[in-house]
This record gives C-alpha cells, structure tokens and sequence, in this order.
C-alpha cells in the first residue's frame, strides 16, 4: 500500500522536446509507466517512457506541454494512467484520463483499473471457434467475423467506413443483448459529436460506451485512448461476462501516435 504520509517524490525537468519532456530525480527513481505531474496547477501529464541512467527518466506528455520550461518541478504520482470501469460508465463518453466530456452528471459507482493490466493466460481462453452475426448479410456471407476474434475494416475516405460501424453497433445491442464501446483515435471532434447524438437519437447510448483521443490532442494521448478503451473492454468481458465489441476508429491513427 501507498504511505499517504510520505513526502511527495519531487524531480526537475531537465528538457523539452515536444511531447517528450526529460525529469531529473534526486530521491527515488519513478518506475516506467508512471504517471508525473507539473506545470501550473499540475495540469501537464507526462508518462515514464524510460529510465535513462540512475537520476533520469524520460517522459512522454499526455497533454499540451506549453508553458513547461527546465528547473520546473515535477511530481511523482506513484501509480499509473488509470480507467474508470463499472456500470456507471455506460452511456457516457470519456477522454484519456477518464475524464467525462458529455456536460452530464459526475461518474458514479466506478472504479479505477490500470490500463497496463496482462492479458489473460493462454489456457483460460477459448479454442472454440463461432461466428459473430453482424446482422449485416453481405459480411456474414462474404466476410464473416469470428467471435472473440479481431477485423479490420479498411477503405478510403469518406467511404462510409463510420457508418458500418455504426450499423454493427445498432445491431450487436439490438439482436444480441451485448455492450460497445466506441473508441475514437485522432477523430475530428465533429464525428464524434455526430456518433453520440445518433446513438441517443437510436436509443442505443445505455448499452455504450464511447472514449475519444482526438484530432488536437497530443500523439501520447491519442496511443493510451486504445489501452484505456481496452482495460473498460475487459471489465465487461471478465467480470460482467457480457459479450463486448470494441469498435476503434482508427488504427491506423493509434500507430501513427505510437510512432
């Protein structure tokens, strides 16, 4: 457990170089994928990305880095990026942090999980293979997808790509009583805008959730959006045991982040 009376574990920053922001430590050495906090009212989130020697980390920024300057201090926060899971989650639509950004009511009963978690061991998953009904007839027919399997959907743009993802959304709670989340990566924030109001027009938001890193937000935020996304995905998969599609739009942006 965590020593709340502890003094807080407090570095310099050494370098800014865009998003990658270099902290000096004196005292204890934060571990890799922590979190650390600076800048005015602590707002600037910086990541551990690297232990550079024994005084050194390297961090990348979750969030704008404008304002951060050498000799600022940096605060350690001894845990990693955490992700609200719970049924208070579903319906709403969150950033990053876990944040919610739907000007609804403040997040009830939920907890907070590590988006680093494991995967589950090779012999607790299933060998069985099923199909996963769409709903759509063309790709049940043609393209079938397997359950608890992954697709890609690729296709240029303005080909409709959104609106089949739409479309399976529609279909997986109607037909089969499961949950979706929608995960936005690099979207413009009219798309996103426009997915929640058509999901509550369709009366499909209770059995959503939708989670965003957009197009103006730092390429550290738009990479942890996919594993926040992931860690709510497997709460409703582990311990709702209620079937889960996670539709990401698009990867193609997540790895440009990561890049």
């Amino acid at each position: 457990m965590e020593d709340k009376s502890a003094p807080p574990n407090v570095g310099k920053v050494v370098a800014v170089r865009g998003s990658v922001v270099d902290v000096r430590f004196d005292g204890h050495l934060p571990v890799i994928c922590s979190v650390l906090r600076a800048g005015d009212g602590e707002r600037v989130v910086i990541e551990v990305l690297a232990q550079s020697d024994a005084r050194h980390v390297r961090g990348i920024a979750l969030t704008p880095t404008q304002g951060l300057a050498r000799g600022m201090a940096v605060t350690d926060t001894g845990g990693p990026l955490k992700a609200p899971v719970g049924k208070g989650i579903l319906s709403r639509m969150f950033d990053v942090f876990g944040h919610t950004i739907d000007r609804e009511a403040a997040l009830t009963d939920v907890q907070w999980r590590s988006v680093h978690r494991a995967p589950p061991p090779l012999a607790r998953r299933s060998t069985k293979s099923e199909i996963f009904e769409t709903g759509i007839k063309v790709i049940d027919v043609l393209v079938p997808l397997e359950r608890g399997g992954k697709a890609g959907l690729f296709g240029g743009a303005g080909v409709g790509k959104t609106v089949l993802l739409t479309e399976m959304i529609h279909n997986m709670i109607g037909h089969q009583n499961g949950i979706s989340i929608f995960c936005g990566i690099g979207e413009r924030c009219r798309e996103g805008e426009e997915l929640y109001s058509d999901m509550k027009e369709a009366g499909v938001l209770p059995h959503m959730v939708m989670i965003f890193g957009q197009m103006n937000e730092p390429p550290g935020s738009r990479f942890r959006v996919g594993h926040a996304a992931l860690t709510m995905a497997e709460y409703f998969r582990d311990d709702e045991h209620r079937d889960v599609l996670l539709l990401i739009d698009n990867i193609f942006r997540f790895i440009q982040a990561g890049m």
